[in-house]
C-alpha cells in the first residue's frame, strides 16, 4: 500500500486508519428484466460520503464524483492498484486534483485484500468501475474474472456499513456476463443477489475509462453498460 503523495504536491495528505479517522442464479434473459430500474444514483450516493473506489486506474471517475456539486470530495478514497511510480500522465494528473479537492488518493491498492490497508474501516459505498483481469488463463477451472470478482466481494463486504453497498460497472453482453457470472460471484461472497442497472458513461464529465494493461478502453466498441449492485447478506 502506498499513499499518494505527489512530486508537486506541497501538502501531503495523510491517511490513518484507525477507529476515529474520517476513512477510517439469474439467467441472461432474466437480467434484461432486472434492468428496468433506470440508472444508479451514483451522484446521491457519493453525496453521503464515505466512499471508497477501488481500481480507478486514471481516476477519472473518481474525479467526476468529486466535482458534483452536492459531493464533498473529503468523503471520497480513490484507489488504484498500481503503485504511484507506475501511474501514466494523466492518472497522475487526475490524483494531483482529487488531492486538492480534498479526497484521499491511495495507490498499490489489491481490491481483493481491503482489510490490510483499511483494516476495520467501513463504507457506505464501494465502487469498482469495469474490472478486467489481463489473463485468460482459468483459475480452478473459472475465467479469472469471476474468480477475481468473488474474492472482491468477499474483501469489500467485511468493509461495508449496515446500509452499505458495492457497485460493479461492465459491458453489458453475454460475453462479459459470461466471464464475470456476478449472481454466482455474489451466491460465493454469501451476498443477495446484485440488482440490475443501466449505466452511461457520457453522465460523467471527464470520465474516460482506460485499461489497466494498456492504454484501450472497456467502453470502446461497446454501447451499452450495467451496473450491478450488491448488497447485504443472503438469506
Amino acid at each position: 500500500m502506498y499513499e499518494f503523495r505527489g512530486r508537486n504536491i506541497a501538502v501531503a495528505v495523510r491517511l490513518a486508519v484507525s477507529g476515529n479517522c474520517r476513512i477510517c442464479a439469474t439467467d441472461l434473459s432474466q437480467k434484461k428484466l432486472l434492468k428496468s430500474r433506470g440508472y444508479f444514483p451514483f451522484a446521491q450516493q457519493a453525496a453521503a460520503g464515505s466512499v471508497l473506489l477501488v481500481g480507478e486506474g486514471n481516476f477519472s471517475f473518481a474525479l467526476s464524483l468529486a466535482r458534483l456539486r452536492a459531493v464533498d470530495p473529503r468523503g471520497l478514497t480513490a484507489t488504484s492498484y498500481e503503485p504511484e511510480d507506475a501511474l501514466g500522465d494523466t492518472a497522475f494528473a487526475n490524483a494531483q486534483k482529487l488531492i486538492r479537492l480534498g479526497a484521499y488518493v491511495l495507490t498499490g491498492i489489491d481490491a481483493t485484500r481491503l482489510s490490510v490497508t483499511f483494516l476495520q474501516k467501513r463504507f457506505r459505498l464501494i465502487i469498482f468501475q469495469f474490472p478486467n483481469v489481463a489473463s485468460r488463463q482459468a483459475l480452478y477451472g473459472q475465467n479469472p474474472n469471476h474468480v477475481m470478482i468473488t474474492r472482491f466481494l468477499k474483501s469489500a463486504k467485511d468493509h461495508l456499513r449496515p446500509d452499505g453497498v458495492v457497485t460493479i460497472s461492465t459491458v453489458d453482453s453475454p460475453f462479459y456476463e459470461g466471464a464475470f457470472k456476478m449472481h454466482e460471484a455474489a451466491q460465493k461472497a454469501e451476498m443477495a443477489p446484485p440488482a440490475v442497472y443501466d449505466f452511461d458513461p457520457s453522465l460523467f464529465a471527464g470520465y474516460v475509462h482506460q485499461n489497466t494493461e494498456n492504454a484501450g478502453s472497456a467502453l470502446q466498441h461497446h454501447d451499452t453498460f450495467a451496473t450491478f449492485v450488491f448488497s447485504g447478506t443472503a438469506s
